[in-house]
């Protein structure tokens, strides 16, 4: 069996050392290397080539969301897992902006971190269930079926896209509208869905199988 290799960007060793313990547990991965430091991160991704990173956002020398963008532009296939102790909407928003296949609490536990490390590796983008619990919490979408009845076959069609987080123009592109009908598109969506970002996007279309 072909282990998946992880890489760790993190600006506390002990995480790693716990890491390589959990997966002594779970031989289908194998913690390839560590770094605190975003510069050195950059070159051992090329040189080791991991399948999938575990990105915090709060590094010694730059921060994760910077570093997500230049990763990105070196590598397009790795799998990026953000790992981290923020909770912000926004930032979640941003990173999945930026290329980030998962969205991770740092208090998770072993169970939760294997099974998003599975799904991210799988194509699956992945929220933490607590992030997923406060969502559910306020009743974000207390009447899943009614919510996706609102939408127009074209509101579903689109939603993936902006789950991706491509842009007005970009969708505009593949779907052969102007760049404005995209707009009233989205506007439409959030407004139906009563949700403000496109992190409670992703959460509606996962619960509904849009994606």
């Amino acid at each position: 069996m072909n282990r998946l290799k992880v890489f760790l960007c993190d600006d506390h060793k002990i995480i790693a050392d716990g890491f390589a313990l959990l997966f002594d547990r779970h031989p289908q991965f194998e913690l390839v290397g560590y770094t605190h430091r975003g510069k050195e991160l950059l070159q051992k991704i090329k040189e080791l080539n991991p399948d999938i990173l575990l990105l915090d956002l709060n590094l010694e020398d730059t921060d994760g969301l910077s570093l997500l963008q230049q990763i990105r532009e070196i590598n397009s296939t790795i799998k990026i897992l953000i790992l981290t102790m923020y909770q912000d909407a926004f930032l979640i928003t941003q990173a999945q902006k930026y290329g980030a296949n998962g969205y991770l609490e740092k208090s998770v536990s072993g169970k939760e971190l294997i099974e998003a490390l599975n799904l991210v590796a799988g194509g699956n983008f992945y929220l933490s269930k607590r992030l997923l619990f406060k969502s559910e919490k306020r009743n974000l979408y207390r009447d899943q079926f009614v919510n996706k009845m609102k939408l127009t076959k074209r509101e579903i069609e689109i939603i993936p896209y902006l789950a991706s987080g491509a842009s007005n123009s970009q969708i505009s592109e593949k779907l052969f509208v102007s760049p404005f009908t995209i707009d009233t598109h989205r506007k439409n969506i959030f407004r139906k869905l009563e949700i403000n970002n496109i992190v409670e996007l992703v959460n509606f279309a996962h619960a509904n199988n849009i994606l």
